[in-house]
Order: structure tokens, then C-alpha cells, then sequence
């Protein structure tokens, strides 16, 4: 999906992980909110009307408003300051995804050359373990069942979809940990919470995590 006008150009990277819609969805914003607060890095929200927001996401629209039965969408962006070595500008995004899952999104200018044009911090080849370390954290808050950091993808990718969403082929429950060790090539590093399945076999370098996490570095930031 297309990020907001706050950043530009690309490619973007992208940080993102599936969590269970198990409450109402301006709660459960909030509840996302409140987490992205704990992070170590910094996090400054730049909107000032977040109340608004919220709302906007919990009534949603119609994805074709001349079909009465058209699908509703619930879809937030908010614009953030996060100081990953230094400060940049990033685009959090947050989908609901299916009925019962929602997919959290944190977007940054992937070039790696600023672009001073567009107030854009690039991401120099000695930061991009600063990112990998911000992603494990973000496990750290959320428990998230998967989650990836990929160049232009996101963790609905590694879903065995391919659907545009919302769909129920993204419900919860459908994430395959056999699935998504299949195509991750296109990804930088996975996790994968072995609270709901231990993998068994893993054939990329890998390292455990606390909680029964597992990351796995499927590619790497240079490509």
C-alpha cells in the first residue's frame, strides 16, 4: 500500500507484525499506542489530532461507497518521529486485516543517502543493526504471533493469501510457520513466536529471543 505524503520517494523499508484483534478496535489502537510508547528509541507523534484519527479508524469507510456491500475498511496512518540512531521521520501504519487480525506497520526511508529535499534520514550501512534491534523489542512489547522487516514488503507476505485485504484468508489462526519459511527471500529477518508452533528445522542463520521468540535473518539489508 501506498505510504503517506510524509515520506517520499522510497524504497521504503518496512517493520511489521500481525496482532489478534481480541477488543474492540479504538481500544485496541490505543492499547498499540500505549505500547509503541515503551520502546528504548524515542517516539514522538507528529499529528496532533490523534483522537480524530482513532475515531476516523474505528468507523471506517466503504471501499466502494456506490456498493452497499462493499467492504469496510478501518485503516490509521500516523505520521512519527523515531530516533533509530538519529532522528527520522516514519509512518506508522495499522490495518485491520481480517476479522480478528490487525497488521502494524512502522514505514522508513530506506534509501541510504539522505534526502534533504524531503527531510528524509537515509539508513547508512552501521545503522542497520539498530533497526533489527528495534524490531526485536517491538516482540518484546507485543508478543506478536509473526512479524518481518522487509525492503517495500510487508508481514502479509508471508501469509498463503496473496488476496487484497481485508480477506478471512487473513484471519489469526491462518499464519503457517510451515509457510513462511518457504518464500522468505524477499524478507530481511522474520520472527516467529514458538509459543504456537516450535520450528523444528530452520535453514537461515537464527538466534532465540526471550518469551519463545525466534529471529531469522532470511536476507540481509544490502539487497
Amino acid at each position: 500500500m501506498e505510504c503517506s505524503q510524509w515520506l517520499q520517494g522510497g524504497p521504503f523499508l518496512e517493520v511489521s507484525f500481525i496482532l489478534e484483534l481480541k477488543e474492540n478496535k479504538s481500544k485496541a489502537i490505543r492499547e498499540i499506542i500505549k505500547g509503541i510508547s515503551k520502546v528504548t528509541n524515542k517516539i514522538e507523534i507528529a499529528d496532533k489530532n490523534v483522537d480524530d484519527i482513532i475515531e476516523f479508524f474505528e468507523s471506517g469507510y466503504a471501499l466502494d461507497e456506490g456498493d452497499s456491500l462493499s467492504h469496510q475498511l478501518h485503516s490509521l496512518r500516523l505520521r512519527l518521529y523515531v530516533y533509530i540512531s538519529r532522528k527520522r521521520k516514519a509512518t506508522l501504519q495499522i490495518e485491520k486485516v481480517s476479522s480478528d487480525a490487525l497488521m502494524i506497520n512502522f514505514w522508513f526511508f530506506g534509501e541510504q543517502f539522505d534526502e534533504s529535499e524531503w527531510d528524509q534520514v537515509g539508513i547508512k550501512k552501521e545503522e542497520y543493526p539498530e533497526f533489527t534491534r528495534f524490531f526485536e523489542e517491538l516482540y518484546e512489547i507485543f508478543e506478536f504471533k509473526i512479524g518481518a522487516i522487509g525492503m517495500e514488503e510487508d508481514v502479509l507476505g508471508l501469509f498463503e493469501c496473496g488476496e487484497p485485504y481485508p480477506n478471512e484468508c487473513y484471519r489469526y489462526e491462518n499464519v503457517s510457520s510451515d509457510f513462511l519459511l518457504k518464500k522468505p527471500a524477499r524478507f530481511i529477518n522474520i520472527i516467529w513466536n514458538e509459543k504456537f508452533n516450535e520450528l523444528r528445522y530452520i535453514p537461515y542463520s537464527h538466534k532465540r529471543l526471550n518469551k519463545e521468540g525466534i529471529l531469522i535473518e532470511t536476507g540481509n539489508f544490502n539487497k
